[in-house]
This record gives structure tokens, C-alpha cells and sequence, in this order.
């Protein structure tokens, strides 16, 4: 019996949630906006094939649109993210298709490459501040080819996104495991961070509460410091 089959007992009929594939002809413009989806507070990390584990990354909630050659940012602090990050305009070049929406987390790493929760607060007050350079992970694929993937399972959206975003410098796809939460959070401990991402391999992507189909995990063990590059220990973990 999975998590999911002993879990909670399933919500009243007034509070089911319809998700409907709002796809439409690639030539269509993206939406101007998302609304995200959000984490539930779960208790601690647990072992379940239904699900892929990983990281928590210590940044702010970023959607990436691509569009015809046209790179937008959206975040819930700046107007034009882009204005105030400009080497995140490498996003669009490693893209391999278009009409494509992304979501992520935005960092702002220190000159060791470590995320620096001071120097993203400093950056994001203050569109004209300098100081450390800005990374984006991305967690999610809801659209591509101006189609929307959110009524899909994660599953399909996570093969996806591996196939259409290829790995760079500052941008990357996140990895984890399948089924291994408490492994992983291990590792997160040792890379510095206080929280792992579970998200169920079935389930479609809403705005709203996600319920058990995303859940944030605290990290029982205490991190320790980063004291290496966060997006180098990342790649160098053993995650799929």
C-alpha cells in the first residue's frame, strides 16, 4: 500500500478540483501569467515509489515564458524580473523547443557559487543593486509548443522537461530520486539546505493547494554549511 493509498481521506465533493487541458493552436501567445500550485507542509521525509524527491531550493518562485525568441520572467517581487537579473536571458538559448512555460526557483549565488539568501533579498529590493549572479532551477514543464502539459502527470512533465531544457551554467533541470526520499535527505543536509521537494508521479499540476500531490519536507537531520558550489554538488549527486 502506497503513502497515497494510506493518506488522508479524500476531499468532499465540493472541494474536487477539475484541471482541464487548456491547449491551444503553438501560433497562440502564451498566458500573460501563472498561478502557482503550492506545497502542503508535510512531517518528515518517507520512502514511496509514487514519488520524486528533491531539493528545496533556497530562492524565490520564478515562471520563465518563452516565446518566439522572447525570454519573460515572472516572480511575485518584480515587475520585469529580466530588467533586475539580465544573465537569466540565457534561459531561452538553452531551450529546445518553443512556447514554453517553466516553473522554478530563482537563486542568487555568492563569488564561491553558493546561494546567498541575503544577496537575493538585497537584489530584489533593489533593481539597480550588483552583487552575486543569478541561477534558475527549473522544477516543472507546463507548457511547450503553446500547449499546456498541466493536466498531465508529473511523470510525463518531468520526462519533458529533461528533453527540452538542456543543462547550463546557470540554468539547469533540478534532479532527485524516485522512491528514496530519506536517502535523499540526507544529501540535502549535507549540501546546506533545510527541506526537500516531494511530488507524486501522478499528479496534474493546479493553482492552489496541491495537497499530497507536492509536499515539502523539513530536513530532520541539521544541515551543515555550503561550502561548495550548489548547482556543481547538485550535478555530482547520484539523482536521475
Amino acid at each position: 500500500m502506497t503513502r497515497r493509498e494510506r493518506g488522508r481521506p479524500a476531499d468532499p465533493p465540493e472541494q474536487l478540483r477539475l484541471v482541464l487541458d487548456v491547449g491551444v493552436d503553438p501560433a497562440a501567445r502564451l498566458p500573460e501569467r501563472m498561478a502557482p500550485m503550492t506545497a502542503t507542509v508535510g512531517e518528515a521525509p518517507f520512502d514511496d515509489e509514487d514519488y520524486f524527491f528533491e531539493p528545496w531550493w533556497p530562492g524565490t518562485r520564478t515562471f520563465a515564458f518563452a516565446e518566439g525568441g522572447r525570454l519573460r520572467l515572472q516572480t511575485d517581487h518584480l515587475a520585469d524580473p529580466l530588467s533586475t537579473f539580465p544573465e537569466l536571458e540565457v534561459i531561452g538559448t538553452q531551450l529546445g523547443a518553443d512556447g514554453v512555460v517553466l516553473d522554478g526557483t530563482l537563486l542568487v549565488l555568492d563569488e564561491e557559487g553558493r546561494p546567498d539568501a541575503e544577496l537575493l533579498r538585497r537584489r530584489l529590493g533593489d533593481p539597480s543593486a550588483t552583487g552575486g549572479e543569478a541561477a534558475f532551477v527549473a522544477s516543472d514543464l507546463l507548457w511547450v509548443e503553446g500547449r499546456s502539459l498541466m493536466a498531465q502527470p508529473f511523470r510525463q512533465r518531468h520526462e519533458r522537461l529533461g528533453k527540452v531544457l538542456r543543462d547550463g551554467r546557470l540554468c539547469v533541470a533540478t534532479r532527485g530520486l524516485r522512491g528514496e526520499g530519506v536517502t535523499l535527505a540526507a544529501a540535502v543536509a549535507s549540501m546546506g539546505l533545510s527541506a526537500l521537494s516531494a511530488r507524486c508521479f501522478s499528479g496534474a499540476y493546479h493553482p492552489g493547494a496541491a495537497g499530497d500531490d507536492w509536499l515539502r519536507l523539513p530536513v530532520t537531520e541539521t544541515p551543515a554549511p555550503v561550502t561548495r558550489p550548489l548547482l556543481v554538488l547538485l550535478n555530482r549527486l547520484p539523482l536521475d
